[in-house]
């Protein structure tokens, strides 16, 4: 089989540069073990704001705009529902809080995102916000788990090998050669996973491990994601997302008990109802250590390229992350430096 690209991975980075292939006709193949990724887990929430500083997210009105656009072209395309549009509801710890929000509101950068308008801590007697809450706008929930799903049965099922690579069975070329595949360029988008990537080990790919908690609670709204100690979102059905921990030395994905009644305690200092725990789960997160993507080309090999390091925000910044990743590779147009790998480079050939 002869294609334009192997995408190896297939969590929303996978899926994001899939989809800018097919958009632009180009043919590939997705090569994918058939196990849950962090991005099944995650919890899917497109928020343009960093709700402990009260800061906009890195390039957040790029992302965002791109973002939304995206998924609602993808609804259409495997038509079922998956983007939700949602207000995130900050809860604040003091006075102090509440009076650092309204300055944020006002700044340029924040205004578009940010209602200057406080919740009063009466609007939601489900949960305890003694000191109100600030409301984020242009915000939303991307069901993942059913677009990963959907788009695999119902886009890709011819395109789709169920299995993990073996990194030791690529043979590098003027084409990329897998088993019986061969591709003029093979693009990594394999989380954590990329770890142990032997073209591009040598990338500071730390990873996180983030254990989350799946709870019904019957009498909690669903039209408000919640932002306490730790997230709280609606996942349809009466039942609600709780997360997460952070975990940068355990790299396993074995839930833990002191990681669940972490999680309780902070979910029960603001949420007043009766609630009953579904599932318990843990993934690997694949963050940087400097807390940006790792997007670009090899810096030896011309046809290796790697779309990683999401961390948290993947569900925000993956789609425009593939497509300046696409325009790179068609067009070799140039990469943000805080987000191309040319920043480590040096680590590279040291090695």
């Amino acid at each position: 089989m002869k294609v334009d690209t192997l995408i190896v991975g297939f969590g929303i980075a996978g899926l994001s540069y899939a989809e800018q292939l097919r958009r632009h006709k180009k043919s590939y193949v997705v090569v994918a073990p058939d196990e849950e990724s962090a991005s099944h887990l995650a919890a899917g929430i497109v928020n343009p704001t960093v709700l402990k500083r009260f800061n906009p997210v890195w390039k957040a009105p790029v992302f965002i705009d791109y973002a939304f656009s995206f998924y609602s072209d993808l609804e259409q395309l495997v038509q079922t529902n998956v983007l939700h549009s949602l207000p995130i509801y900050r809860i604040f710890n003091n006075i102090q809080e509440q009076n650092d929000w309204t300055v944020a509101a006002s700044k340029t950068s924040l205004e578009k995102y940010l209602n200057k308008q406080l919740i009063s801590k009466d609007y939601f007697s489900e949960v305890n916000a003694p000191f109100s809450m600030g409301e984020v706008i242009q915000s939303a929930r991307v069901d993942i788990r059913t677009l990963l799903t959907h788009y695999i049965n119902k886009i890709i099922p011819h395109q789709f090998l169920s299995e993990k690579l073996d990194h030791n069975e690529i043979i590098l070329g003027e084409f990329i050669e897998y088993k019986n595949i061969k591709a003029r360029r093979i693009v990594f988008c394999e989380g954590f996973h990329g770890l142990s990537n032997p073209y591009f080990n040598y990338l500071p790919l730390i990873g996180s491990k983030g254990e989350i908690l799946t709870i019904k609670c019957d009498q909690l709204t669903q039209k408000v994601i919640f932002k306490g100690p730790i997230f709280l979102s609606p996942m349809g059905n009466k039942t609600f997302w709780v997360g997460s921990t952070f975990n940068r030395k355990d790299k396993t994905t074995k839930v833990s008990e002191e990681g669940k009644e972490w999680l309780l305690s902070k979910l029960k200092q603001f949420l007043k109802l009766p609630f009953q725990i579904l599932e318990h789960k843990a993934q690997i997160r694949a963050t940087v250590i400097d807390r940006r993507p790792l997007l670009g080309r090899h810096p030896e090999y011309e046809n290796v390229y790697i779309l990683n390091g999401l961390g948290t925000r993947g569900v925000l910044m993956s789609p425009i992350l593939s497509n300046w990743l696409f325009r790179l590779i068609e067009n070799n147009e140039k990469l943000p430096p805080e987000a191309d790998i040319k920043r480590f480079e040096k680590q590279y050939f040291r090695n």
